[in-house]
Order: C-alpha cells, then sequence, then structure tokens
C-alpha cells in the first residue's frame, strides 16, 4: 500500500519524500505498528499532535500533521521520516479513506439507525461471508473517526464492506457518506436518541435519512416499511427493496411464535422456520434486515437462513449469562427510550414466576426530554409488574421514583455501583431474571463484575 498526498487531497505540503510504502493507518500510538502511516488527530481529550515523537520512534512510515502544530514543532521529525502537512488532520483522513474506498471499488453496505444497527451488521456479516470474503466495522467504531478507518483497514482480499454509521448531531450522516459512499444504504429504525442534539424525532429522521439521499450514484436502499418514517422515505426511492413482517413486501417475514424464554421463531420468503439464538422480538426485525440485505446480493435463501440462525449475539445486547444462578441480561451497551421500552418488555416476557428485576443506569444526550424519558422508563416499569428497580445516576434517580409512585415496592437509588450490586444479590435468589440497562457512558456492565466478583 502506497501512500502519496497530491493523489489525495489539494493543499497537502510534503516536507521531506514525495510517496511512501505504508504497511496500514493508525491513529494511536499504542496500537501502532511498524512502517503504519500515522495521522495525527486532535480529539475531545488528547492531541494526537502530542504522541509523534512517539510514533516516530515506533517506526511510523510517514506522519500526517497539522501545519500549524509544525509551525512551532519542525525540530520533532527528523529528515528521514516522511512528513506531510495539512490544514485539518480530521478531514484529511476522510479524504484519504474515500480514496481508498474508491481504489479499492468493493461493494460498500451502509447500516444505520436508532437500535439494532450492529446486531445487523453482524448478522449480515455471517450472511455475506456465503458467498464472499467480508471486512465489517469492528466493535463502536461507526463515527467520524470510525467509519475512514475501518474503510483503511479494508484488505486487498475484501469483497463486501460493511460500514456501520452512527450519529448524534445533524450533518454527520452526510459526511459519513461522503466518506463511505454506500451502495447499498439500510436504516434499522428510528427513535428518540441524541435529543440533546436534535429537536424532535422528525429531526433524528431526517438526520438518518441522509444515507439514502447520499448513497453511491445507482446505489439501492433497503427500506423498513414496518417503521412508519422510515417508508416516508423510501417512497421517493427509486432503487429500493422493501422488507416487512406487515406488510407485502419484497422481503416478507413472519414471526411464527416467541418461545416462552423469548426467543423468536421466524421465516421470510418461504424459508423452513427457525429460531434465533438471541432473545428478544426485536431481534427477529434486525433478522429480516440482514435477510434482506443477503437477498440483494442474491445469497441463497437456504444459506442466509442457516447464517442468521448461527448468530449468537454479542457481550452487552440482551445476552445472557447466569451468575449465583440468577439470569442476567445484559443490555449495558447502550440505551435510549425506545430500547429501554424493547429490553423491558423482553424481561417481562419470559415464562416464569420468578422475580423480574430491573438494574437502571441513565439514558444519555436525551437534552430537554431527559427528565420525561427517565420518569416514562419508572413508569412502564412499574406498569409491567417489575419487581425490583435499582438506579445508578441522577437520571435513573427519576426512573426509581416513577417505579416507587407506580407500586413496585422494592426500589433504590445508589451512588456506588458496589452497593447496588451487594443490595442486588442479598435481594435476588437462584432463577430471578435481572436486566441490566444503561447508557455506554455509565458502565453498568461493572455492577455485573462487582456481582461475579471479577470487580472488587
Amino acid at each position: 500500500m502506497s501512500f502519496s498526498a497530491p493523489d489525495i487531497v489539494d493543499g497537502v505540503s510534503m516536507i521531506h519524500p514525495l510517496t511512501v510504502d505504508i504497511s496500514g493507518v493508525s491513529i494511536d500510538t499504542r496500537t501502532l505498528k511498524e512502517a503504519e502511516l500515522y495521522i495525527a488527530i486532535r480529539g475531545e481529550n488528547l492531541n494526537g499532535h502530542d504522541y509523534i515523537s512517539e510514533a516516530v520512534a515506533g517506526g511510523a512510515s510517514g506522519i500526517v500533521a497539522s501545519r500549524t502544530w509544525y509551525s512551532e514543532n519542525q525540530s520533532v521529525v527528523g529528515e528521514d521520516v516522511p512528513l506531510f502537512l495539512v490544514t485539518d488532520t480530521q478531514l484529511f483522513l476522510g479524504l484519504y479513506a474515500n480514496n481508498h474506498r474508491k481504489e479499492q471499488n468493493k461493494p460498500v453496505i451502509g447500516i444505520t439507525g436508532s437500535n439494532g444497527k450492529t446486531t445487523v451488521k453482524e448478522m449480515a456479516a455471517l450472511v455475506l461471508s456465503k458467498i464472499g470474503r467480508v471486512h465489517k466495522t469492528e466493535g463502536n467504531r461507526n463515527n467520524h473517526i470510525g467509519v475512514p478507518m475501518t474503510l483503511l483497514s479494508m484488505p486487498d482480499s475484501a469483497e463486501y464492506v460493511i460500514i456501520e454509521m452512527g450519529i448524534n448531531q445533524p450533518g454527520e450522516m452526510s459526511y459519513l457518506c461522503s466518506i463511505a459512499e454506500p451502495d447499498v444504504a439500510l436504516i434499522t429504525n428510528v427513535e428518540i436518541a441524541h435529543t440533546q442534539f436534535f429537536a424532535d424525532i422528525d429531526k433524528v429522521a431526517q438526520a438518518k435519512g441522509e444515507i439514502f439521499t447520499h448513497m453511491a450514484a445507482g446505489g439501492t436502499a433497503i427500506v423498513n416499511i414496518d417503521d412508519p418514517r422510515i417508508e416516508k422515505m423510501g417512497k421517493s426511492l427509486e432503487r429500493k427493496l422493501i422488507y416487512s413482517f406487515n406488510f407485502e413486501a419484497d422481503v416478507q417475514g413472519r414471526i411464527v411464535q416467541m418461545e416462552k424464554d423469548s426467543h423468536a421463531t421466524v421465516e421470510f420468503n418461504g424459508c423452513k422456520p427457525f429460531t434465533l439464538k438471541v432473545i428478544g422480538k426485536k431481534m427477529a426485525s434486525n433478522a429480516l434486515a440482514a435477510a434482506a440485505i443477503g437477498l440483494k446480493f442474491a445469497v441463497p435463501i437456504p444459506d442466509i437462513r442457516d447464517a442468521i440462525a448461527s448468530y449468537e449475539g454479542f457481550k452487552g445486547r440482551m445476552s445472557e449469562l447466569e451468575i449465583a444462578g440468577r439470569i442476567i441480561i445484559d443490555d449495558t451497551y447502550n440505551a435510549n427510550p425506545s430500547s429501554v421500552e424493547l429490553a423491558v418488555d423482553t424481561l417481562v416476557s419470559f415464562n416464569s414466576s420468578s422475580k423480574k428485576i430491573v438494574v437502571f443506569g441513565d439514558m444519555l444526550e436525551l437534552g430537554r426530554l431527559s427528565e420525561q424519558k427517565h420518569r416514562e422508563a419508572g413508569m412502564k416499569m412499574a406498569d409491567v409488574g417489575i419487581s425490583a428497580v435499582y438506579g445508578f445516576g441522577p437520571g435513573a434517580e427519576l426512573t426509581v421514583e416513577e417505579a416507587k409512585n407506580g407500586g413496585v415496592n422494592e426500589v433504590s437509588h445508589f451512588e456506588s455501583k458496589k452497593e447496588l450490586a451487594d443490595r442486588l444479590m442479598d435481594y435476588s435468589e437462584s432463577g430471578d431474571m435481572i436486566l441490566v440497562k444503561g447508557s455506554r457512558g455509565m458502565k453498568m456492565e461493572d455492577v455485573i463484575g462487582y456481582m461475579s466478583g471479577e470487580s472488587t
């Protein structure tokens, strides 16, 4: 892999050699490998320019830095190390990634949505792996840094590229699309999320809808017509594939039944029914979305079925584990009002007479809707008969208050996750079911660690 700055973006100054052979791209000296190009990115908490010396010492094949930094640090990089100066290194990262995407010219599938995008990405990767090599977003690298880094790590052997695209502010989706240029675009659903930055759910829909209007030329939209906002967006699109459980569609799904342990048995387009290994009715919609992606690329229906049926989920996303006989539903990866409602519904849908307990951390980035949505969560828990609600965080304190007002007898708010876990273990017993849920920033998995003894 070679790097020649003038081929990527105008306005790059070459201080030393003009062309560099690189093995990859890094923005983090802690994971930098020898011969990688190091791009110094200024983040919220750290400035990559402060680590350029470490990048040089670590064997970086070249450095991309800002002109502003260089004006005050000309002696940091020796003349034997290629140095490229740009006005904005973050913008450069995106341009470089888009250049690599065009050079590779592989089909790119972009997936966004308020909930379920990671699950759909993983299911779709299993489906497409039936017909070729798949490169996909790893972990939660779905933002303005993660999307370009995913593209830049694309190997020559990749035949399909699946990019998860997450946003929390207006305009971000069009920017991510300018980098990834998806050939196929899918929105899983539109729900209330990130309302700190969006005025209302219609603005959320508008922002996510940019993935449909900013696809590559000739791109195809995969449209979930069970979501009324997405169905409305899809009406004006010429190239589309629609999927639904409720209406006639190109990809027609059916929930055959919900098992007593909350696993859905589903079918689509006449395939043999199969039971998902992941829990919750919402997983059926995720499965249908992945099936639609597979059908877009002509994966045989039996292969699609087998691939989705094999999906076992990931830690922190409605995953099940057992601690001292208690069944834990770990949904600590993130939280917004709709995902909380779905998770609570899944908890109570288990056909069991044991206690149903919710451990709840704040839902972040809700802005002016935060108090209302945290209170509504507590009302929901009371309405469906949750046995106990334990909260952590200022928003969760409101949830606990409303749960108590609604008739939940065992409620408490904690300033310490350790104290919460101790109380939870004292109150619960073998066979009880416990949902642990909260936004990523709340790190509610710590409670599970204290329960299991992994944290001290």
